[in-house]
């Protein structure tokens, strides 16, 4: 299973949503170098997010298996209160 490095911005708008971004290079094989990765790349991760959103604060940063991302792109987000 591959797995993506996906960040969650901190301003909401229309109520409940929020920007994001995925990575879709590099991919990781396990999450384990996904983690890995943001370790050691702090600095250019944070730079890619200002870049794209320089009037928004990181909220975090996720690594996500491919099956949970494809479901997050089809269904969107869980919202509080949602049965998972």
């Amino acid at each position: 299973m591959k797995w993506f490095l996906m960040a969650i911005m901190t301003m909401v708008y229309n109520g409940d949503q929020k920007d994001t971004f995925v990575w879709t290079n590099p991919i990781f094989d396990s999450k384990q170098q996904c983690v890995d990765y943001v370790k050691d790349n702090n600095q250019p991760i944070y730079f890619k997010l200002m870049e794209n959103f320089p009037n928004d604060k990181l909220d975090r940063l996720l690594c996500v298996r491919q099956d949970k991302l494809e479901k997050f792109f089809k269904e969107g987000p869980v919202k509080p209160g949602d049965k998972v």
